[in-house]
């Protein structure tokens, strides 16, 4: 691949200061995307200290991949990142994240936001050594008109849908028992890294999947939203009476997010079940188990996201756990 030499900021705008982000501005930055996702996004809520652990990630360089506009009042109005996967097996994906706000939309902004993005991501994908493919990749809402409208003009295809489903918690929970060999425990730091590591292995077929780093797997343990106590995993006895985690599910709470879904719920981050061990009702036991937790929390439904063309099913098995769809949301892609 080619790539430019020299990465331009942007320049456009009446009024607007343009710079690379700087940690004192992530304050400003969660006021500027919680405004667009009002308009973009209702159902999810950024918090500020995913923004920090974004911002503290070692594969971020905020003085070469990322650009923020300000006003006149010193209100943040625009934002653009360019960052890079840290893990690649099977593609080289720099994520082309930018916001406008409301406000500020049909000035072209958001085009010249996208330009600097591409331009920044082409250096990226250049200056790697692994003979993959290479993605530009950004995502939207389904009722998202504006940014899928700028995506796709620009020459970004819709290459796979993701469906949001929910799980009414008043509904009944069949129990659902496991092995003999098998064990349900509380989530914690003894079975982070292995959890980690069966994830990543459930995963490693799914489209557009790559490993996730130790250090990006702690940091979402670190946020405020991640609730260990309603997370678990699935312990398996070996012949030889070693032991091993058969599976995993996780669980985030953003109460901030329950008036505009209009329900209180808790958020399946994460559910994998290693391959030697799936075929055993694992999920199954996993998913009512938390349907239990969450309803003693108080919570109506559980939340999670799939890949609506999943490898292993994903969708299927949610729909029989009782889910349904909620809403839809597509990966848009530009291929090198």
């Amino acid at each position: 691949m080619t790539a430019p030499t020299e990465v331009v900021i942007p320049a456009v705008g009446a009024g607007l200061e343009w710079r690379p982000l700087r940690r004192t501005d992530l304050p400003a930055l969660l006021e500027l995307q919680r405004a667009a996702n009002a308009v973009d996004n209702p159902r999810f809520v950024p918090r500020l200290d995913g923004l920090e652990e974004d911002f503290d990630s070692a594969g971020f360089d905020p003085d070469r991949d990322s650009v923020i506009a300000f006003d006149a009042q010193g209100r943040a109005v625009a934002y653009g990142e360019a960052y890079q996967d840290e893990e690649a097996e099977t593609v080289v994906t720099v994520h082309v994240n930018g916001v406008v706000h409301p406000e500020r939309r049909r000035e072209g902004i958001g085009s010249a936001i996208l330009a600097w993005q591409e331009a920044r991501g082409l250096q990226q994908l250049a200056a790697s050594e692994l003979r993959l493919p290479g993605w530009l990749s950004a995502g939207a809402e389904e009722d998202a008109a504006a940014p899928r409208a700028l995506l796709e003009g620009a020459g970004y295809a819709r290459v796979r849908w993701w469906m949001t489903m929910d799980r009414d918690l008043a509904a009944p929970i069949a129990e659902v028992p496991l092995g003999p060999e098998l064990r349900f425990e509380p989530y914690g730091p003894a079975w982070s890294e292995p959890s980690r590591l069966v994830i990543n292995a459930a995963f490693r077929d799914h489209w557009g999947s790559q490993p996730t780093s130790r250090e990006d797997w702690q940091a979402s343990e670190r946020l405020a939203a991640f609730r260990p106590d309603l997370g678990t995993v699935v312990v398996a006895t070996l012949p030889d009476g070693s032991e091993e985690v058969a599976g995993v599910l996780t669980v985030e709470v953003n109460e901030e997010e329950w008036e505009p879904n209009g329900f209180t719920f808790g958020y399946i981050e994460v559910l994998g079940v290693a391959r030697t061990w799936r075929g055993r009702g694992i999920a199954q036991a996993l998913l009512a188990r938390t349907f239990a937790a969450l309803r003693a929390e108080g919570f109506e439904r559980a939340v999670l996201d799939v890949d609506s063309e999943s490898p292993t099913g994903a969708d299927g098995l949610y729909a029989r756990a009782g889910f349904r769809e909620l809403a839809r949301s597509v990966s848009l892609v530009k291929v090198f």
